[in-house]
């Protein structure tokens, strides 16, 4: 059996929107090395900076490489019919499949990865990233970051991985083959590839559109439960039939895969997902004008046509802030109106002894600016998908804004720096909801301050 070890440096974290700046391969048998291969890669793109600092490859160096097109010969004939090795295999594994796709080479490979054997075979070290495992295992990391220089670490550490596997753990992984029943119509090699982590996977009709999207702590068991059982149902028949492709994200936690999974419905619109989840707030507090010009502050149930001041789960959290309003602000009890099962008839107002309307509206305004200031902003800082990034949720005012990957080792702390472009969102009641317990529940992981964060 032969293995190719694999490292590559990319212009991003996620294979959808960057490219390939650097590849280097080794070819193993087990033993000794066979071959190696490197080669510095034209993306096609340009290099962010905070990438150019951490890997020292700049956009002059590829300017006259080859494109990926160009070498993807060479790289599947180095590839094919061997064993795909890689630290965080899933990161390499899913540029080099789109690369030698979009190139016209169908390929799928076997796959190992490090940080997975190395946690079970040297099991209870304090970290698996290349670097801090290298340097408790004593292996020398040349040319940190480049392509060449990690996987020569990466080899080293394979070989005492090979030395130290008593119990065949690497035997058992790559013969390890799940039971599962896939409809023949549908790809098999697309769920051979479903990694076993948090993310969201994508089902596909015969033409290529998305059709559902789902969430997994683990995709691939979430995808096969898909299959099993033995519902008969015309609809069901009518969905498994029409599924062709599957393709996955990995989101790095649960609460990403979420996030990720209601910004996917909300810009596909999947046919079988047929609508997105209707979690939305039961009470909220508005405020309207009446026929004599008065701002008046009312606690209802939730109406889509009225935005409402802020929103709750239960009328008894709208009805206390009301109350908190009104006797902070002097809002008079004649213009505000709790929310309550069993409404009472009301006389029409009296509007004696009620400020004059320019000032009772200021006092309703000031009121207003109260609520609005107590609106959290902060992001969460939590893992990524592989060892060398972070994921980031940013919440300004009571919103989600955007969520996203950013590299460990980016210099940015600025919260609006760290944004990019494709990571913003439009966020509902439910995204919203779900950012918010979960800062409640890990608070340490929330950063609060007003410029800057800290990884």
């Amino acid at each position: 059996m032969e293995y190719a070890i694999v490292d590559i440096e990319t212009t991003g974290s996620y294979a959808g929107d960057n490219g390939i700046t650097e590849i280097a391969i080794v070819i193993h048998n087990g033993e000794h090395v066979l071959e190696k291969f490197e080669t510095l890669v034209n993306p096609g793109t340009t290099i962010p900076y905070h990438i150019q600092s951490l890997t020292g490859i700049d956009n002059e160096m590829v300017s006259n490489a080859p494109s990926f097109r160009n070498i993807a010969k060479t790289i599947y004939s180095l590839l094919h019919k061997r064993v795909f090795i890689a630290h965080n295999v899933n990161f390499d594994y899913s540029f080099i499949n789109q690369e030698l796709k979009k190139a016209g080479y169908d390929w799928k490979a076997p796959k190992l990865c490090t940080v997975r054997l190395s946690r079970k075979i040297f099991p209870n070290l304090a970290s698996y990233s290349l670097g801090k495992l290298c340097q408790n295992l004593g292996i020398t990391i040349h040319h940190r970051h480049r392509a060449m220089g990690d996987v020569e670490a990466t080899v080293t550490l394979f070989e005492k991985l090979l030395k130290n596997d008593s119990d065949s753990i690497i035997d058992t992984t790559l013969k390890k083959t799940k039971e599962h029943r896939l409809p023949t119509h549908i790809n098999q090699e697309d769920f051979l590839q479903l990694p076993e982590t948090a993310g969201i996977y994508l089902f596909k009709n015969k033409s290529g559109n998305i059709i559902y999207v789902g969430k997994a702590v683990n995709i691939r068991k979430r995808v096969l439960s898909h299959f099993s059982g033995n519902n008969p149902s015309q609809k069901r028949q009518s969905f498994i039939n029409d599924i062709h492709h599957i393709d996955f994200e990995e989101s790095g936690t649960e609460l990403m895969a979420l996030l990720m999974e209601c910004k996917m419905i909300k810009q596909h619109w999947p046919i079988h997902n047929q609508a997105l989840k209707k979690f939305e707030p039961k009470f909220g507090l508005f405020e309207y004008e009446d026929q004599k010009g008065y701002k008046r502050l009312l606690v209802s149930p939730f109406n889509k046509q009225a935005k409402a001041i802020q929103y709750f789960e239960r009328a008894t959290e709208a009805n206390q802030l009301l109350l908190e309003l009104m006797n902070t602000y002097q809002l008079s009890p004649k213009l505000c109106s709790f929310y309550s099962i069993r409404p009472e008839q009301k006389a029409p107002i009296d509007y004696q002894n009620i400020p004059a309307l320019e000032q009772y509206n200021a006092q309703v305004d000031q009121a207003l600016d109260y609520v609005i200031a107590l609106r959290n902003s902060f992001v969460i800082i939590d893992q990524g998908r592989n060892l060398d990034e972070k994921s980031y949720i940013y919440f300004k005012n009571d919103q989600l804004t955007a969520f996203g990957f950013i590299h460990v080792d980016n210099p940015t702390r600025e919260f609006a720096d760290m944004i990019a472009e494709k990571d913003k969102c439009l966020s509902n009641y439910y995204m919203n909801s779900l950012v918010l317990q979960y800062a409640e529940r890990f608070p340490g992981k929330v950063h609060y301050e007003s410029n800057k964060v800290n990884f």
